[in-house]
């Protein structure tokens, strides 16, 4: 049944995943063609110089795309089940309700985690023919919070869309967008290193609002 249930869902995401995963190679190769014009117009030491002393940190282009795959892909998974009333059927299935939310859930975290890997690979590879490991590993502590947001943007439009009452998804959405600004404080190198763990975190707590809003929904809460 679970495997029943997790092609149900790469059926009516395919092609969104495809076009994120699309978006995220021609961001990449947007990024390593403008950073590798630099690299042979203005020189190295140019671009040291404004990593260094100006505070300037060259995979910027990389802060809004995690976050737009995450809830772009939380819209096509759960956006159908509400209009089509496609939950209910899905929570009357042979399952518990908590495995089958977890299920459709962890469906969308794997599918981002995957495309994130890849994309961090990407940058990785690249980062590795033109910087020191000391820079690698600041510009690692810069973007991962990036990425992590894109799994808790995920888990809240989950919320959001099951949540059955529109007083409780507008509160749901204005404390989604206070977690959400956690995560893009600063630009600056390295600012979230002392923080990392805390947000790497973040994600595990959204899970009882959604089983929360679940429950409303299976009661047929209006109010």
């Amino acid at each position: 049944m679970k495997r029943a249930l997790v092609y149900k869902e790469w059926k009516k995401t395919k092609w969104i995943s495809i076009g994120i995963l699309s978006v995220g190679v021609l961001l990449l190769t947007y990024i390593f063609m403008k950073l590798g014009r630099s690299f042979r117009f203005a020189g190295m030491e140019h671009l040291w110089d404004v990593v260094i002393n100006r505070d300037q940190f060259l995979f910027r282009d990389l802060k809004y795309f995690p976050l737009a795959a995450g809830v772009c892909l939380g819209l096509a998974q759960f956006i159908p089940e509400i209009i089509q009333k496609r939950i209910k059927l899905s929570l009357h299935l042979p399952l518990p309700e908590r495995t089958t939310i977890l299920v459709m859930l962890g469906y969308g975290q794997v599918l981002l985690l995957g495309i994130f890997v890849i994309h961090i690979l990407g940058v990785l590879v690249f980062a590795q023919v033109y910087f020191s490991t000391e820079f690698i590993i600041s510009m690692l502590s810069t973007i991962t919070p990036w990425y992590v947001s894109g799994l808790v943007a995920h888990s809240f439009i989950a919320m959001i869309c099951i949540e059955p009452t529109w007083k409780r998804r507008i509160c749901n959405l204005m404390i989604m967008t206070g977690t959400l600004s956690l995560f893009f404080l600063s630009n600056f190198p390295g600012a979230y290193s002392l923080i990392l763990c805390f947000l790497i975190i973040i994600p595990v707590y959204v899970l009882p609002f959604i089983f929360s809003s679940v429950y409303r929904f299976k009661i047929g809460e209006q109010d």
